[in-house]
Parts: C-alpha cells; structure tokens; sequence
C-alpha cells in the first residue's frame, strides 16, 4: 500500500473526524453507574451516579436489581425494557397543577462558543399514562439547578431564582414518543453560547400552554398524567463543524458504483451536512474533485470522474448553494487512495474528495 503525503492527511482527517463526533459530553447519559439499587420512589439524586435533581420534583430511577416498583421491566407505572443497558430513569411531563419533574445532566466539560451541537433522547410513554406531550425541550444553564420549587421552569421563574445564564432548545420528534411500546427518540441541533455546563430535560411549560393528546385507549377516569421513561442521552460536537479549511477530506458514505455517477440516497444525506456547513459560514467555498477507479481506460476514467463531482455540484446547488460558491474538477484515476488491483480498493478509489477554502466575492 503506498500512500501519498496528501493522501496520509486524509486519512488521518478521517479518523479525527470520527473520533471528535463519538464522544458523548453527558455524564451517565444511560444511568448505568449506580450507587446503589433504587429501593424508593423519588431517588435518581440518590441512587444513581453523578445526578442531582434540579427542583423538589421527585425525578425516579429503574433497574433490574430495583424494588418491583422501580425494577426494569416492570415497575409501578408500566413495563418496559431498557433502550441499552440495565438502567433507566422516569419523570412527569405532565401533571395537573403545572406540577414536574426534570433530570439535571452534568456536561464532561462546557460546549465551545459557535460551535453546532446535537442533543439526543430516548423516551418511551409508560403504560399507566392517559396522556401524550407534544413539546418538551432541554435546558442549557452555566450552574447547577437546586430550586426550591416542584413547578414548571419557566424563563420567569429562572429569573426569579436568580439564574442568569441559560438558554432553551425545542428537541424534535424524529420517532414517535406516543407508544407506550417502543423507544422514541428526540433530537435538536444548536449553537453554544459558550457558558453551557448542564442541562436539564423535561417540560418546561406550564398545563395551559402544554400540547398533550389524550390517548384513544386509555380510560379517561384515570389520572391526567404522561409520565415517560428516559435513556440513551447524548450532547456531542456537530460533524459537520469538523470540516477544516484548506484540507481535503472525502465522505465515508459518498461512495459510487462501478461505471456509475448517481448519488444513492445515503449518498445524498452526507452532502447535505456540507451544505448545511457551508450554508452557517457564507464565507466559506467548496471545491469538489472526482476520482475514478483504474478498471477502464484513462479517457473515460476522466470523464467518469468529472461526472461524479459534476453530480455532486449540482446537487450542491439545487439544496441552495449558489454556484459561485463550487468549483468542481475530474481528476481521473491518476490520484488513487490505494494502488492494488483489489475489488475493495478499486471501491475506495472511486471517490468525490472536498476542500473547503475562504470565499471570495469578486462583485
């Protein structure tokens, strides 16, 4: 295998890049590390690790070694197996009276000042609820929580407990948090402000602004309640703020069949983070080289190659990148990644490379 000093760089960007985006910045974001075997309702702050409630709410903590009311599967407010893992955590979303619960993380270390962030959850409905929560958000704050007070959080009630520095994110829906079967999952992609140590989950509305849907199958003699267990969570460093300037990298999905220049819809997903990237930093260009395999003779290899990076080009710009912000070039089969005369190699090699420069407008 012989590699260029060029082709040595993006390699190692490569790996950088995945190692950056795999650390998850919350601590005991799956409630694994126990201090002890819950026994009582109300005892995440003190049977699970590294937690402190941030209110009076009585936020729960279930594991497979806990009391039948907090064990996992069953406990007392419905079955249900742990998203990964032997543990996970439970909370009020809704409650009359504006009565909740929240779980308060602690951050690994505080988000950089303009960089993207993604925040992801797990949340599962239990069973014993009557009620669904359509809006629930993740509180960022520069100090730990420890409010005497079991209502919502609101920015007013903030301010009245004298916390200055925090901010809202509305987490999405990306898979349904109704089913009191399966695991949902919540996402939302934000900008640090650069004073972010913690964050808190829950519903921070009160019941009159609260979006909830009552559930067809449950029986409306019941309590009003949607209390949903918690797990999997994560804050991690956005990918696409990984790209660096003036160095070439390649997408590990960005990958093209022999003989072909579509872009597959996995494909597709990966340019989108760069123009997602690029469309944050309107200084920034892009210009995009397209690489062929050796099977073929070199004439169509180049113009095998430059279709492949025309065909990102214009995907580029039908997202909404003007053109004079993509440069594009064939390259032929004259820079291989590796030169073996392997299946596997040959599928390296045919590649759209990326360098992202500073922009400049000429008008």
């Amino acid at each position: 295998m012989l590699l260029n000093k060029r082709l040595i760089l993006i390699a190692l960007s490569i790996i950088l890049f995945q190692v950056a985006n795999s650390q998850n910045l919350i601590v005991n974001g799956s409630f694994e590390e126990s201090i002890e075997c819950p026994t009582k309702k109300g005892s995440l702050g003190s049977s699970c690790k590294d937690f402190k409630t941030p209110t009076r709410g009585s936020t729960d903590y279930f594991m497979k070694c806990g009391d039948a009311a907090l064990s996992v599967p069953k406990n007392f407010n419905g079955e249900q197996g742990a998203f990964e893992g032997e543990a996970y955590a439970g909370l009020y979303l809704y409650s009359p009276n504006n009565y909740r619960e929240y779980i308060q993380f602690k951050l690994k270390e505080p988000l950089q000042k303009g960089k993207i962030y993604k925040a992801s959850i797990r949340l599962s409905l239990a069973e014993n609820s009557i009620l669904a929560v359509q809006n629930v958000s993740v509180l960022f704050t520069q100090q730990k929580l420890d409010l005497d007070t079991n209502e919502n959080l609101s920015p007013m009630r903030l301010n009245h407990f004298n916390i200055n520095k925090f901010s809202y994110q509305k987490l999405e829906i990306k898979e349904s948090i109704f089913n009191d079967k399966k695991w949902g999952l919540l996402e939302v992609e934000f900008k640090a402000k650069g004073y972010e140590n913690h964050m808190v989950f829950g519903n921070f509305k009160n019941d009159r602004d609260t979006r909830i849907v009552r559930l067809k199958n449950k029986k409306n003699t019941s309590k009003p309640i949607a209390f949903y267990y918690i797990d999997d969570v994560s804050v991690v460093l956005d990918k696409s703020q990984q790209f660096m300037i003036n160095t070439p990298f390649v997408l590990n999905k960005l990958q093209f069949k022999h003989d072909s220049f579509e872009l597959t819809d996995i494909a597709k997903k990966d340019v989108q983070k760069v123009f997602s990237y690029l469309k944050r930093n309107p200084n920034r260009k892009i210009e995009i080289y397209g690489h062929a395999d050796n099977s073929g003779k070199a004439m169509y290899n180049k113009y095998l190659s430059s279709r492949r990076a025309r065909s990102v080009a214009m995907y580029l710009n039908k997202l909404g990148l003007p053109e004079n912000r993509i440069v594009w070039e064939g390259k032929g089969d004259k820079k291989p990644i590796l030169n073996l005369n392997t299946d596997e190699a040959r599928k390296v090699n045919r590649r759209v490379e990326f360098v992202i420069t500073e922009f400049e407008d000429k008008n």
